[in-house]
Order: structure tokens, then sequence, then C-alpha cells
């Protein structure tokens, strides 16, 4: 598996710090993370920020003031569908 750059993770992670209180904040936002990226099913070396919503929706659906950008201050931007984690209860 590949191994992320470190600097690129701390560069990612300021990056989030910034904006990490208003994004999870938005309806249907699950998480925001510093996170490495996956292309076609696979891990890959590149680090970026991931938004887990609810539900992705295409960009012409998104309200006004709520798309994401595809990057932050050069660190990419993944959105992706994933549901808010669930707890178990204790056994």
């Amino acid at each position: 598996m590949p191994h992320p750059d470190p600097d690129q993770t701390a560069t990612a992670r300021d990056a989030l710090a910034a904006v990490e209180h208003e994004w999870i904040g938005r309806r249907g936002v699950v998480s925001v993370e510093v996170a490495r990226r996956w292309r076609n099913g696979a891990p890959t070396d590149e680090v970026g920020i991931r938004v887990t919503v609810e539900r992705l929706l295409p960009a012409d659906q998104v309200p006004d003031g709520e798309l994401f950008p595809t990057d932050l201050h050069g660190v990419p931007i993944d959105v992706v569908e994933g549901s808010p984690p669930r707890l178990e209860p204790p056994r």
C-alpha cells in the first residue's frame, strides 16, 4: 500500500482546520476528515479532505452556498456518500 507524504498530510490538516466547524455544521454532513484518496477502488499515496454526506447530489441540485469546492488551498476535496456511525449497545 502506498504511504502518504507527511507534508501533504500536515498541509491538509491545516486547510481543514480553517473550515472544519463550519462544514460539519452543514445540513446532511456526516463527517469531515483528512484522509487518503481512493481512485478506481484502490488507495493512493495522495492525501486530501474527505467530506461524507448522507446523500450525494448532482452539483446543480445542491443549494446555493452549500457546494463544496474541488480543492481548498491546493488540497483536493472528495465528497462521498455515507451513513453516520452507529454505536453498538454494550454487551
